[in-house]
């Protein structure tokens, strides 16, 4: 017989939104909710590090928390910044071992350019025949380029449960500093790399 899947999605899907044209204040206002949002739910967790000292220090590849998402595009519409370069953002999915979750990016990769915001899915299943507990950790790769890479809204340090056989579409809605097409470090750069692992929650 074959195995029933049930399937949900954690947010509902939409299409990538580029910064500017009549919308920019609808969108402004949806991000900054969503920001907040985001930013109530977040805890820390991990293995190597909890997401407050990682999100302070960018260490492993964590993305840096200093100006709100809302604050750098609502500068940068001020100051009238464009870009021309385009970066491929590529994603990367793992479980911690003995987790049984099939855990893959539903697309392989986005393109992008600095100053655009992009959205994208990632797909888990419970594999088990029991309910099972996850929580996930995530970096950005090369570390140095972290520091542009903003997330507006994701499921990262949130606990997400599946029960058996059931499946999950789970969306990363991201923003790319513009600043990053003028930082000299940065040149030649033009790949990012996504990573989350989903961790075991011990629900004993």
């Amino acid at each position: 017989m074959p195995r029933h899947v049930s399937r949900r999605i954690l947010q509902p899907r939409s299409e990538r939104h580029v910064i500017g044209g009549s919308k920019k204040n609808l969108i402004l206002s949806a991000w900054a909710i969503a920001a907040r949002l985001w930013l109530a739910r977040s805890y820390a967790c991990g293995a190597r590090c909890t997401a407050g000292f990682c999100q302070a220090t960018g260490y492993g590849g964590t993305v840096q928390r200093r100006e709100s998402v809302e604050e750098k595009i609502a500068r940068h519409s001020r100051d009238g910044t464009t870009t021309s370069r385009e970066l491929v953002v590529q994603f990367n999915a793992d479980v911690a071992d003995g987790m049984q979750w099939k855990f893959v990016p539903t697309q392989r990769e986005v393109r992008v350019k600095p100053g655009e915001s992009a959205l994208a899915f990632y797909t888990a299943e419970n594999l088990s025949s029991k309910p099972i507990t996850g929580v996930s950790t995530y970096n950005v790769t090369p570390m140095k380029a972290a520091v542009y890479f903003n997330k507006i809204q994701c499921f990262c340090f949130e606990e997400q449960r599946l029960l058996p056989g059931e499946q999950i579409d789970m969306p990363v809605f991201f923003y790319i500093d513009p600043e990053f097409e003028t930082d000299p470090k940065m040149d030649g750069i033009n790949n990012l790399i996504l990573s989350y692992t989903f961790f075991k929650v011990n629900e004993d």
